[in-house]
């Protein structure tokens, strides 16, 4: 399954899965891959908030995300590229919520 058949709850949903529902190691590939799709369209999306309006939170998942996005997995095997898909998978819920909020203050503004 790619990110557009997929909703991003979705995707965090799996990588958020207790440690005994981890996919396999090429399953964990694709659930990294899925999640920098996704995470990149929000990141962008997030970007174009003016700086002032952006929350607190907003900022950091932004800087995280290109911690994680330069870092990559901390460590070697399966266990390391699993945690980063978990990472990802937080700062992508957050840059969804952050949008899901603006969205929510402008059609209040209307």
């Amino acid at each position: 399954m790619r990110p557009e058949a997929q909703t991003i709850e979705e995707l965090v949903r799996r990588a958020l899965a207790s440690y005994d529902q981890r996919p396999d190691a090429e399953g964990v590939a694709r659930l990294v891959d899925d999640l920098i799709t996704v995470g990149q369209e929000l990141h962008a999306a997030v970007s174009r908030i003016p700086a002032g309006l952006r929350t607190e939170r907003a900022g950091a998942a932004l800087a995280e995300w290109a911690y994680f996005l330069d870092a990559g997995p901390l460590g070697h095997g399966d266990h390391a590229n699993w945690n980063h898909a978990r990472g990802l998978a937080r700062i992508v819920r957050t840059m969804a919520a952050t949008l899901a909020e603006q969205q929510q203050q402008r059609a209040g503004a209307r």
